[in-house]
């Protein structure tokens, strides 16, 4: 027969080049003569190699398929002749052979001279030669390391070979650059500046064993400068006398000379150190501000002026710092009567200073500024800054502002206690830790054991980022923290297989001994091999095989008898034709060996068919893909663009993963895209500006300035990059500088002239004080000079007001009182939220009537307002006290707990009072809430006709003990307060009151039905008792058999 590749006849012509097949000689047995199987395929060798004690071999085995009849059958051969052994795999076993490790780093050879020139080896500059060594043992196979000399001495490879030296590349680093310069002007306060510094740059690195970069990259040393820069301020001497100015001069006019009047006095001015030392005009002029004023206008009195003579000098101290010194002066003439000159605020005779103290205090004040790190001081690497790579973290600094006060309490500039204004203290800045995970783990087994799956390598979190670190990719956390890269694969289908014995003699299970046949039981084993270019060599587990092609290990078998027809094993199944459908068939055949004897069974049908079933015996196939793989980038690349891949592979109907060869012979369309570009984003750290210089101090003087400097993103931070810290800024305070300013003083008496009331004016003066510039703290007075180079305004207003009529009433009359003080900022607030039209402040001036008869010539109260923008919304109410008999304290709180006048609403402001009118005299009785006499309890009213209280009248008092109380007692109990209940003892039984009598005297009608009641009960008691007297008593055993049931009923356990 000729037949084509796929198994269909075709013309003999095409098979006219083919070999035909030679006929081979067989034995076919005889009726009743033994029957043997053909025997099996050789099975895989079973060693690898031959040696002393190892041998490769081959079985191939066949089986009885029936045995001989008794007589004149030929009898079935021993079992060892059932069996066939070969020989294979003949050449011998390497048990012994060396293995080298890797090459080492080449070391210089000091044996070696140097070359005289430089030479170049794989691009690199060589100076000189060295050697390399390796590691070489002797191995046994499947053992391990042995002794040296069980191997071939001439097959020993070499452990020792020369090689080239690259030079070595020392550090190289730049000369060190310039100090930079010390501050040439004094900054107050400023102590980061008081350091110089110099750098260098690395411009080679270290290499081939070079020496390394040991040497610093940035010094810094203290300035020569004080610490403390000295302050100077100006010190003003003794007004001149005043001289006048012609008049000619004052009107531009030509005049007479005046011998009084305006005129212009001078003083003289030097130069003084804060301690109070000499200093040149040229350190003030520098340093201490503008030069206060040489000339001031002054006036000399005319006859009616007063006059006084010049200030004495002042009282000397005694050195204490708590001693004043004072100085005199005396009215003059005319002046000593006049009452105007007598006025001690206008003109003062005395005046009081106090003395001069070098003792001072020094006290921080505010908040620690933030952890400043020393400006200039940038890590270098390479000679340039690389992203990121400012210092950003590490030891800095924080500052807290200073204040000096002297003996008085004054605030004094911060050099009088020896300080440059600030404490400071080393601070950490911690440094930021970026992600870190584990190395990639070992890639995983294909998903697919058969087929195109993925393997999966992951990476595992070791810590997480803290301060501000890298942050960890896209974790999936339900892998507990794992990043993961996943690739296709393809396992070969045919890498496992499984492999069967032949099947063994089938063993009748109900032996028929005379004819040795029936029905009986075949049985082999099946093993999954690990398949090679060879065939099946290794046996591995069993899971690496699928285990739904797992062939049977036992099946039923028929032993034919010696008379009946023997057949051969049934051959594989043909194909189905596709489409899958039930109306095609498959089938297998099977060949006669022994036909029958007379007597014996015909042979059967020797074709079986069955019918074609999708996903049972038929299949159909198609092509699929895996998932994609992640992104996968170039060697070395860790971001910018890659490809992500997917394999093809091949499925069956049944959704299992067959060999691509099925997909191949069905000639399936493959219209997957296999390969596409993606991006992996590259991380960019954030990166910032450097900081901006310090700002100008926030406040001119005081305690509360602060400086800032800021500083900006320049580059966002993507991907995984170090995201940007949250401190954009940082704040540190000024150094403390007293507050001068000039402030009026309190106004005089009001002084008439010549009179004791009527119109009079009052006088002021104008001095110069000093504060921490806080609202809290009362400004002290100071001497003039600090205030020198201060414009003379006060609450913004040049206009200096020191004098001002004033009235002092008569016995009688209506006058108005100074100024209050402004009220706090009212806003107009609904529910506590301000509506937004700004606040209000207000102040008055009372009105004063002494007579009520002058009421109409008095003049109406003055009030001011002026707009406001610091209010609060507050929300008031009544709060009240416990009664004290009938009264109580009611006032008003606003929301912030402090009690206030005005704020709740009139209309609903509790009682304060609840006296009772007319008063509850009678004894017993009291004043309720709704302002009507009670009695007490215990007491009952006794009303009058117009239903107000005219006695109470004790009412009897009925005690009901309870079980527990076996005392036979009845005590009387009086009600001590009329709010308390009743305090008796939980148990001890419950008192009622009861009240026979109404509010007119008479008894109530309930009074009356109780007694009828009673009785009634008292008749029917009586009546029962002599009924049950005269019954007669019940037989003793049937009252026991009554009884019984109850004490079935219950026995005293708790569970019934």
């Amino acid at each position: 027969m000729v037949m084509s590749s796929p198994g269909e006849e075709v013309d003999r012509q095409l098979c006219r080049d083919a070999i035909f097949p030679i006929p081979v000689a067989c034995d076919a047995p005889c009726p009743k003569d033994c029957v043997l199987s053909t025997w099996s395929m050789w099975s895989s060798c079973s060693h690898t190699c031959s040696g002393k004690t190892t041998e490769g071999k081959q079985i191939r085995a066949r089986s009885i398929l029936a045995y001989a009849g008794e007589e004149g059958g030929i009898r079935c051969p021993n079992s060892s002749a059932l069996q066939e052994v070969r020989s294979c795999n003949e050449h011998p076993c390497t048990v012994y052979h060396w293995q080298t490790g890797p090459w080492g780093q080449c070391i210089e050879d000091t044996s070696v001279s140097s070359f005289n020139t430089t030479t170049t080896w794989n691009g690199e500059a060589s100076c000189s030669v060295g050697m390399q060594t390796r590691k070489v043992i002797c191995v046994r196979v499947n053992v391990g390391q042995v002794g040296p000399k069980k191997c071939p001495e001439s097959l020993r490879p070499e452990t020792v070979r020369p090689c080239l030296l690259p030079c070595k590349k020392d550090c190289i680093v730049t000369p060190y650059s310039d100090w930079t310069s010390c501050p040439s002007s004094c900054k107050e306060g400023d102590s980061s500046i008081r350091k110089q510094s110099r750098h260098r740059v690395i411009i080679q690195l270290p290499a081939n064993g070079g020496r390394d970069c040991t040497e610093p990259l940035y010094e810094e040393k203290a300035c020569e400068a004080p610490q403390v820069c000295q302050s100077y301020r100006w010190k003003t001497h003794k007004w001149r006398r005043c001289q006048l100015v012609p008049w000619s001069v004052q009107q531009d006019s030509p005049g007479a000379q005046e011998g009084c009047g305006p005129g212009r006095q001078a003083r003289a001015i030097t130069c003084r150190k804060q301690d109070g030392g000499q200093a040149g005009i040229h350190e003030c002029l520098q340093y201490a501000g503008p030069v206060p004023a040489l000339t001031q206008a002054c006036q000399i009195p005319c006859q009616d002026d007063c006059q006084l003579t010049s200030w004495s000098k002042f009282s000397s101290c005694n050195g204490d710092c708590g001693a004043v010194r004072t100085r005199k002066r005396t009215l003059v003439g005319k002046s000593k009567k006049k009452e105007k000159c007598k006025n001690s605020h206008v003109y003062p005779l005395i005046e009081t200073q106090y003395c001069p103290c070098d003792k001072y205090n020094a006290q921080p004040v505010g908040n620690w500024s933030d952890c400043i790190l020393p400006e200039g001081k940038v890590e270098v690497l390479l000679g340039m800054k690389v992203q990121g790579d400012i210092k950003e973290c590490g030891q800095g600094y924080r500052y807290q502002a200073m204040a000096c006060y002297d003996q008085n309490g004054r605030l004094v500039e911060t050099s009088r206690c020896n300080s440059h204004g600030y404490i400071e203290e080393a601070c950490i800045i911690p440094c930021p830790s970026d992600c870190k995970l584990s190395e990639w783990s070992n890639w995983s087994r294909c998903s697919k054991s058969c087929g195109s799956g993925v393997k999966v390598r992951s990476k595992w979190l070791r810590e997480k980022p803290y301060n501000g670190g890298r942050p960890c990719p896209k974790l999936d956390h339900v892998n507990q923290a794992q990043v993961y890269e996943v690739v296709p694969c393809h396992s070969d289908c045919n890498q496992y297989l499984w492999v069967t014995e032949p099947w063994s003699i089938c063993k009748v299970t109900f032996v028929n001994m005379r004819e040795n046949c029936g029905e009986g039981v075949q049985t082999r084993k099946v093993r999954c091999m690990q398949n090679t270019a060879d065939g099946p060599s290794e046996h591995v587990e069993d899971y690496l095989c699928d285990p739904e092609e797992m062939p049977l290990g036992s099946r039923v078998c028929k032993l034919p008898c010696p008379e009946d027809c023997v057949i051969s094993e049934w051959g594989p199944w043909t194909r189905c034709v596709l489409p899958c459908n039930q109306s095609s068939f498959r089938q297998r055949s099977a060949d006669p060996i022994r036909q029958p004897a007379d007597e014996g069974r015909s042979c059967p049908n020797a074709v079986e068919k069955e019918p074609c079933n999708l996903n049972k015996n038929c299949y159909h196939y198609d092509y699929n893909v895996t998932d994609w793989s992640t992104c996968q980038l170039s060697e070395k690349a860790v971001c910018g663009n890659g490809i992500k891949t997917r394999m093809l592979d091949c499925v069956r109907s049944d959704g299992k993963s067959v060999d691509l060869k099925y997909c191949e012979e069905l000639g399936l369309e493959k219209n997957w895209q296999m390969n596409t570009s993606c991006m992996v984003e590259c991380p960019v750290n954030c990166q910032l500006s450097d900081w901006s210089p310090w700002s100008e101090c926030s406040q001119t003087c005081g305690l509360t300035g602060k400086m800032i400097r800021r500083r900006t993103v320049t580059q966002p931070f993507q991907g995984d990059g170090r995201p940007c810290p949250s401190l954009m800024d940082q704040s540190k305070p000024c150094p403390v500088k007293p507050c001068y300013q000039w402030q009026y003083g309190q106004w005089s008496p009001c002084q008439v002239q010549e009179a004791q009331c009527g119109e009079g004016t009052r006088t002021r003066n104008v001095s110069c004080v000093v504060s921490d510039g806080s609202a809290d703290d009362f400004s002290k007075v100071v001497d003039e000079e600090f205030c020198a180079n201060i414009e003379l305004i006060i609450d913004g207003n040049k206009n200096m007001v020191l004098e001002e009529t004033c009235t002092e009433p008569c016995p009688g009359d209506c006058y108005l009182k100074d100024w209050s003080s402004w009220s706090l900022c009212q806003l107009t607030c609904v529910n506590g939220e301000d509506l937004g039209f700004g606040g209000i402040q207000v102040r008055s001036r009372a009105v004063i009537i002494q007579e009520l008869e002058n009421q109409h010539l008095c003049p109406e109260q003055m009030l001011e307002t002026k707009s406001c923008d610091d209010g609060h919304c507050y929300e008031y109410k009544w709060m009240a006290s416990a009664w004290k008999g009938s009264s109580r304290t009611v006032w008003c709180q606003r929301s912030d707990g402090i009690n206030v006048t005005g704020g709740c609403l009139v209309m609903s402001q509790p009682d304060a009072d609840r006296s009772c009118n007319p008063p509850c005299s009678q004894p017993h009785s009291y004043c309720s809430e709704t302002k009507t006499c009670h009695c007490e309890e215990g007491y009952t009213e006794v009303m009058s006709s117009n239903s107000t209280l005219e006695q109470c009248t004790l009412i009897p008092v009925v005690v009901i003990p309870t079980m527990e109380d076996k005392r036979g007692d009845v005590k009387t109990s009086r009600a001590v307060h009329p709010t308390q209940p009743s305090s008796n003892p939980a148990g001890r039984g419950r008192t009622w009151f009861l009240q026979p009598f109404g509010p007119d005297g008479r008894l109530k009608t309930w009074v009356y039905g109780v007694a009828a009641g009673a009785f009634v009960l008292l008749i029917f008691i009586v009546s029962m008792i002599y009924l049950a007297c005269k019954k007669p008593k019940k037989p003793q055993r049937r009252q026991n058999n009554r009884l019984k049931p109850l004490t079935l009923a219950y026995d005293g356990d708790a569970d019934m």
